[in-house]
């Protein structure tokens, strides 16, 4: 048994800087580490390894300063390590790295690779999915847990809808969550082991062309993700409860009013844009919204393909739907690489949800096409689908373009406003064979206490500050009263009070809601990279000194537990028997 653990050296996302006369990044004096996700692929293989037996290997693609990574996963029980560098390696994007690294793996030859669920400073999910189909292993991204059983993995995977135990058979690739494993550290005793380390370079792997020559897309641009939000300190007087619930009523939990679209129709000689419908109805009518009017600016066929029910698709904007009926992530994964190898849409827009982001990746990967993830606005200009994508935690956003055709992309749910059309749209079923079906053994679904954050108009986040039972409690039944969802910071979420796929920032979602109310969170920068696109933010912390107070529309000086009890007797006050507050 081989394990490789690919590992990235990566800056600290919360010492970027930017220069506004430039629109350059600033690197200078940044911190460089190892990228929290991979230092827990590190410390599964270790832990596979010691349960198991295996040889170990690490490898890392960077410039000559990765050595440090690679030493540090070495000193932390690695058996050999591998630094891949080469100065024609620069400016690789998603696709030319997963074809330098599948290269490399190609000639370790393991029967397990491992990496985190994405870098820090990329955030695409991208590299794992790719690498697996170059290579041709099984793969599942989002894995909390991995046992073995002869050439047969039993892991977690984790996605949106709940948590899947499942079979697959090795070689395979898995990218692993936050939640697997806690990495251990490094004991003071151990030797340093850069001199052991392997360097590897371009003639070594036999790849002639440069990482520039490899890469699909192109970064036309950069800019700062400013913070607008000037916070209005709400006096606690005895309006002020009033003034919040009414916040939530109009702003939050008021029904929107969805835009009228004329129905699209298909056009012979029209380019088509794709959109993916999986699994979520939402995200898929904001996908279908945005390439419909999209396509009525630049003369296109706005087309969706999926796996929804149609009946739970009522009023999409498109004009025609491709119904896959299939649940089975394989079966939609083959009907939409299908349709695109055989009908070249020019745009194909995926959701970025994992499951979305396995499809897309691998698509990606199998037909050699550039790929951006993640996306928060499109535009076409000039033929070429503008992609903006935030990354180094959500404080720069890249315009981003491919040169291949489909352009793909992946675009973050809650940031296109949806859309319906009065008329109905046609269907085609699609039968799907001849392809292997996941062999998923067990599930749960998340607790129904807690709606989705991605469906959210409101969502309550907690903090520390809000962190005991009985305070959880009282966010929960607001949120009952006002149809919110409830998020939390990462340190609520490691304490094991609220579910994982309710965290909000860094290492969590991103969210768009039209109001957040942050309720005993302090404001670091992990966390607000998440909030950065709600439309309002209302913070609750009694030190009036809190940097949250820096990220929001509105602040309350008060301790979470009297918040809660002044604004659940306001919003009951306005509530009917028997309703909530929107209704």
């Amino acid at each position: 048994m081989k394990i490789l653990t690919f590992v990235k050296q990566v800056p600290d996302v919360n010492s970027i800087g930017f220069d506004p006369k430039t629109n350059r990044i600033i690197r200078e004096g940044v911190p460089l580490m190892m990228n929290s996700f991979d230092k827990k692929a590190v410390e599964e293989a270790l832990r596979l390894k010691e349960k198991y037996g295996a040889e170990t290997v690490v490898a890392s693609l960077g410039p000559p300063s990765a050595l440090a990574v690679v030493n540090e996963a070495m000193r932390m029980g690695i058996d050999k390590g591998y630094l891949i560098s080469d100065p024609r390696f620069g400016g690789s994007d998603t696709l030319a790295t997963s074809k330098i690294l599948s290269k490399f793996a190609s000639d370790i030859n393991p029967d397990i690779i491992l990496m985190g669920k994405y870098s820090l400073d990329g955030e695409t999910s991208q590299v794992p999915p790719e690498v697996a189909v170059m290579l041709s292993y099984h793969f599942k991204s989002s894995v909390s847990k991995i046992e073995l059983n002869g050439r047969e993995a039993i892991i977690e995977h984790e996605n949106e809808m709940g948590l899947f135990s499942m079979k697959i058979t090795l070689p395979a690739l898995f990218s692993v969550s936050e939640k697997i494993n806690k990495a251990r550290p490094i004991k003071s005793e151990a030797p340093d082991f850069s001199s052991r380390i392997e360097r590897v370079d371009s003639s070594k792997l036999k790849i002639q062309m440069t990482g520039t020559e490899m890469s699909p897309t192109v970064v036309a641009g950069t800019r700062n993700m400013e913070n607008n939000r000037i916070c209005e300190m709400l006096e606690n007087g005895p309006d002020l409860f009033s003034r919040i619930a009414i916040i939530l009523r109009e702003s939050g939990t008021s029904k929107e009013e969805k835009r009228k679209i004329v129905k699209p129709y298909i056009s012979d000689n029209r380019e088509t844009i794709l959109g993916i419908a999986l699994d979520d109805s939402v995200i898929s009518q904001e996908i279908a919204s945005r390439i419909t009017s999209l396509a009525d600016s630049h003369g296109l066929n706005p087309v969706m393909i999926g796996n929804i029910d149609p009946k739970d698709l009522v009023g999409m904007p498109t004009a025609l739907y491709y119904h896959i009926s299939s649940p089975d992530l394989n079966a939609s994964l083959k009907g939409i690489y299908d349709f695109i190898l055989g009908n070249r849409p020019a745009y194909v827009i995926f959701p970025s949800t994992t499951r979305g982001r396995e499809i897309a990746g691998t698509i990606a990967g199998r037909l050699n096409l550039g790929l951006t993830a993640d996306c928060i606005d499109l535009e076409i200009k000039d033929g070429r689908l503008i992609q903006y994508k935030p990354s180094f935690g959500g404080s720069i956003i890249a315009s981003i373009y491919s040169r291949t055709k489909p352009e793909m992309a992946t675009v973050r749910p809650g940031m296109f406003r949806s859309g319906l059309t009065a008329e109905g749209f046609p269907v085609k079923e699609l039968l799907v064979e001849g392809y292997q079906q996941e062999e998923i053994t067990s599930s749960s679904e998340f607790p129904e206490s807690f709606l989705p954050l991605r469906n959210s108009r409101v969502v309550l986040g907690i903090g520390r500050g809000a962190s005991d039972k009985a305070t959880i409690e009282k966010v929960l039944k607001l949120a009952d009263l006002t149809s919110a969802s409830v998020g939390a910071s990462r340190p609520v979420v490691d304490m094991g009070l609220i579910p994982r796929q309710q965290q909000i920032g860094l290492t969590g979602y991103s969210i768009s809601p039209e109001v957040y109310i942050a309720i005993g969170i302090s404001g670091m920068s992990n966390h607000v990279v998440g909030l950065r696109y709600s439309k309002k933010v209302i913070a609750v912390n009694r030190d009036p000194k809190a940097p949250i107070f820096n990220f929001a529309d509105y602040g309350v000086v008060m301790d979470a537990n009297s918040f809660l009890d002044g604004i659940i007797s306001a919003v009951e006050s306005r509530i009917r028997p028997g309703k909530t507050l929107n209704q």
